[in-house]
C-alpha cells in the first residue's frame, strides 16, 4: 500500500494506485533525491512555479489522475510574527501574504499549484522523465481531478456562547465559500474538485491517518 507523509498526516492509497510525492525535497539523511518539480521546474532561480503535493494515477483502461494538495492548518498561529524577510519593505512577499485572508491564500495557492503541476507533467512527458512515467501522460487526455485536503482547527460542535457560535458559523462559511470558488474556477478549466478533511469530508478510496494522535 503506497503511503505518503505530508506534515503530520499519512496518506494511504490502494495498492493498485501509482502515487508520487510530486514536490519531494532532497533528503540527504534518507539518501533521497529531489523530485522532478524541485529538481527541474523550480531550479536555477525559477520563481512562481509550484506543483501539487501528491500526484496519483488511478487503475483502469482510461488514464485518470488525481492532483492532491495538502494543507494542515491546525498548528497555524496567527499571532506569531513572520520571520525576518530579505525583500525590500515595500515588496515583502511574506508581509503581503500575511495580510491576505487565509482562505483567499488557499484559493490562489491551489490554482497556482494546479497550473504548475500540469505544466510540470507535460514537460516531464516531453523529456521522458522516468520517475513520472506513469503520471506524465497528458497527451493521452487523461481524466484529471483536483483534490484539496484541508485539516483545520476543530470547530466546537455545539457552542454555547454567542461569540463561539459566530466563530463556528464564520469558519464553516469561509470553508464553504472556498469550496464554491475553487469548484467554479476549476470547472472553467474542465477539472472537477474534491475538498476533504479529517472530520466530515473523508476521502475515498484512500485514507488519511493523523500522526499527532
Amino acid at each position: 500500500m503506497p503511503t505518503i507523509i505530508e506534515d503530520a498526516l499519512a496518506f494511504d492509497f490502494p495498492p493498485d494506485w501509482q502515487v508520487t510525492k510530486y514536490d519531494q525535497q532532497a533528503d540527504d539523511n534518507a539518501d533521497e533525491l529531489a523530485g522532478f518539480d524541485r529538481r527541474i521546474m523550480q531550479s536555477e532561480g525559477v520563481k512562481q512555479v509550484r506543483g501539487m503535493d501528491i500526484v496519483c494515477r488511478l487503475p483502469g483502461n482510461r488514464p485518470s489522475l488525481q492532483l492532491i494538495e495538502v494543507k494542515d492548518d491546525r498548528l497555524r498561529a496567527a499571532d506569531v510574527p513572520p520571520a525576518p524577510c530579505c525583500w525590500p519593505v515595500g515588496n515583502c512577499q511574506r508581509r503581503l501574504s500575511n495580510s491576505v485572508p487565509r482562505h483567499t491564500q488557499l484559493y490562489e495557492t491551489v490554482l497556482l499549484k494546479t497550473v504548475g503541476a500540469l505544466a510540470g507533467l507535460l514537460l516531464a512527458e516531453r523529456l521522458g522523465e522516468n520517475t513520472l512515467r506513469a503520471t506524465a501522460c497528458l497527451t493521452q487526455n487523461p481524466a484529471i481531478e483536483v483534490v484539496l485536503f484541508l485539516a483545520e482547527q476543530p470547530i466546537e460542535a455545539a457552542p454555547t456562547s454567542v461569540r463561539a457560535k459566530l466563530r463556528r458559523s464564520a469558519g464553516l462559511d469561509r470553508t464553504e465559500i472556498l469550496h464554491q470558488k475553487l469548484t467554479a474556477k476549476l470547472h472553467q478549466w474542465g477539472l472537477p474538485l474534491k475538498l476533504y478533511n479529517l472530520t466530515n469530508r473523508s476521502p475515498t478510496p484512500w485514507q488519511v491517518r493523523d500522526l499527532t494522535e
